[in-house]
């Protein structure tokens, strides 16, 4: 029983490799991992997919101009070898929706980075610096700043209205230097989501930071919490979504290669030679995930006809039926038990490499332990204690 576990878990585990491999290759081509940042980022700043269409719409283009900035422009590595940039032209239409022009954005976004660079697109820093405390009964903080944010281009062109009294409330005397700011250098697209969260990250700043010029410190921390928590959600996300593409590729490469479950027990229990040839090749070496020779070699084992894997076995999997002594009714009837129990035999196979490379590497670890009869004691004599 230990060795026909052994040698299911070792095919699973080489098939596994293969299929990680595989999917590895399409998620980088594709950029998977990169589109689903980016559309991560929009949910995050949009206030979440059941956002209003025109909010979803000021993501976008918030997130635009979030990715323009050199600090993540920079984190950027567009493929320019003739092969890779081939591919990128032929994924171009199914890329451009999500990536831009570019065709190409970071896998990965630091939170120090998207806080930095998203304050400093809202112009946040700045807005601060024309902060002048007109009275000391008015207290200035970051939240006051967030609220009127808003108001600020509509306030700061109509002196008569109600906004532009608290802009001056907040900023103090307003010159035209500050309204030449706001008017030429405030993105105009900025969600409402997205300043109503950025209020409320502002309050927690300032119940733990009282001075304005801490508080955009401690501001700053709180906004890079707040993508660190998204961007585990949408790792999660990532990580179901991968397993369904890994279920895919696992049943296609168990069909492929004909690898039926039940037909590899069955001939590992029938057959000593194979189940020898295959326990032994598993306990020689456990290094198969980050030793490619190691792989090569187990590979040929697997290409051999003696292997119960491969079209090659079919013929072993339906078995002849003696029609002289059976009707035509029962041997239909046994005919279709087989493709059933064949097709059901991929599935399991299909989910079992499914599990990846890393689950079956740490299984066949703790089965050739068992096999072995656990690790060889140290040696000790009765005048000589134990060496380890």
């Amino acid at each position: 029983m230990v060795d026909i576990t052994l040698g299911l878990v070792f095919i699973y585990l080489i098939l596994s490799l293969l299929a990680s491999e595989i999917q590895e290759l399409i998620a980088t081509f594709l950029q998977w991992r990169a589109k689903h940042l980016k559309n991560s980022i929009e949910l995050l700043v949009g206030g979440g997919s059941e956002s209003e269409e025109s909010d979803i719409t000021k993501a976008r283009n918030l997130v635009q101009k979030l990715y323009n900035d050199p600090l993540i422009n920079t984190l950027n590595q567009q493929a320019k070898e003739r092969v890779e940039k081939q591919f990128r032209e032929t994924t171009k239409s199914s890329s451009k929706k999500a990536l831009g022009e570019k065709q190409s954005a970071p896998s990965y976004l630091a939170s120090e980075t998207f806080a930095i660079t998203l304050l400093d697109t809202l112009k946040i820093p700045q807005l601060i610096n024309y902060v002048k405390h007109p009275s000391d009964e008015v207290k200035t903080n970051l939240h006051m700043i967030l609220a009127s944010y808003k108001e600020l281009q509509t306030g700061i062109n109509a002196p008569n209205s109600e906004a532009y009294k608290t802009i001056q409330t907040i900023y103090g005397d307003i010159d035209q230097k500050f309204v030449d700011f706001v008017n030429q250098e405030l993105p105009n697209d900025v969600p409402d989501n997205l300043i109503n969260s950025l209020r409320v990250l502002a309050q927690r700043s300032r119940i733990k930071v009282g001075d304005l010029t801490e508080e955009i410190n401690q501001f700053k921390n709180e906004v890079e919490t707040w993508f660190d928590r998204s961007m585990d959600r949408a790792s999660g996300v990532y990580k179901r979504n991968a397993k369904g593409v890994a279920i895919i590729i696992g049943i296609s490469i168990a069909i492929l290669t004909n690898t039926d479950t039940f037909h590899l027990i069955k001939r590992l229990s029938q057959d000593s030679v194979i189940r020898s040839t295959i326990t032994q090749s598993a306990s020689q070496r456990t290094d198969y995930i980050k030793d490619p020779e190691a792989r090569r070699e187990i590979e040929k084992l697997l290409g051999n006809a003696s292997v119960p894997i491969g079209w090659q076995n079919i013929n072993q999997q339906f078995e002849l039926l003696d029609t002289s002594e059976s009707n035509q009714g029962n041997v239909l009837l046994i005919r279709s038990w087989q493709v059933l129990k064949l097709i059901c035999g991929w599935i399991v196979s299909g989910l079992a490499i499914a599990m990846g490379a890393p689950f079956w590497f740490d299984i066949l670890n703790k089965v050739i332990n068992v096999r072995n009869t656990g690790p060889k004691p140290a040696a000790y004599t009765k005048d000589q204690p134990s060496q380890k």
